[in-house]
């Protein structure tokens, strides 16, 4: 092999090394994309990413304010409006004060006929609670201002009721309110049950035509 095509296939090699390379930096062809994109993708960087946002949910369930209201014993089991209910602090860490809790019995209908409408809450049926510290609670109730409910005024067949509940929690830079739906289910011995609801599930109050 003479010396002119030592130097032939010099540059023939060299222009297919330098082809080779310039198809290797393209996205489509792997490169530097790919290399970037397994960087990115590798166990040590996505629990990077991944660990603060987790950290942030927790530290967002932890300090969010939030107080339950759960349907007690009932005083009498014809009349749901004898029913206590248990109010609690469910932060594990900060209490909550000025809990301010108001009854709004929307509607009722009874089997004689009767039937009571309030278009909002009475501000007359309230209870305040002074504070609460985590995980603790209390009780209020929701008092009747329908006379006679099992008796005179028939047994209830259906009625929705909200118990809405305002308070400060501490560290928490706003003032929080919270609706706590209900409606009546009657058992087979004819008492009368709230069970939760959403307030997006309850019955207009006036019916639609």
């Amino acid at each position: 092999m003479d010396r002119r095509e030592r130097r032939r296939r010099k540059r023939e090699r060299e222009k297919l090394e330098k082809k080779l390379k310039k198809e290797a930096s393209r996205p489509e062809q792997g490169g530097w994309f790919l290399t970037l994109r397994k960087a990115l993708t590798g166990p040590r960087v996505l629990w990077t990413i991944v660990a603060p946002g987790l950290s942030l949910l927790g530290a967002y369930a932890l300090l969010h304010p939030h107080v339950s209201v759960e349907p007690s014993i009932s005083l009498n089991p014809v009349d749901p409006y004898s029913t206590q209910f248990t109010v609690k602090n469910e932060s594990r860490v900060f209490d909550v004060r000025n809990i301010h809790c108001v009854c709004w019995p929307r509607k009722m209908a009874s089997g004689n006929g009767f039937s009571v409408l309030s278009i909002a809450p009475l501000p007359n049926m309230q209870h305040t609670i002074p504070t609460l510290d985590p995980g603790s609670s209390s009780t209020v109730d929701c008092p009747s201002i329908i006379g006679g409910v099992g008796a005179g005024s028939g047994e209830v067949l259906d009625a929705e009721l909200e118990i809405v509940v305002s308070y400060k929690q501490s560290w928490w830079p706003l003032g929080i309110t919270e609706r706590n739906a209900f409606t009546a289910k009657r058992d087979s011995q004819h008492g009368v049950h709230w069970v939760h609801i959403t307030p997006a599930e309850e019955k207009p109050i006036f019916p639609q035509r």
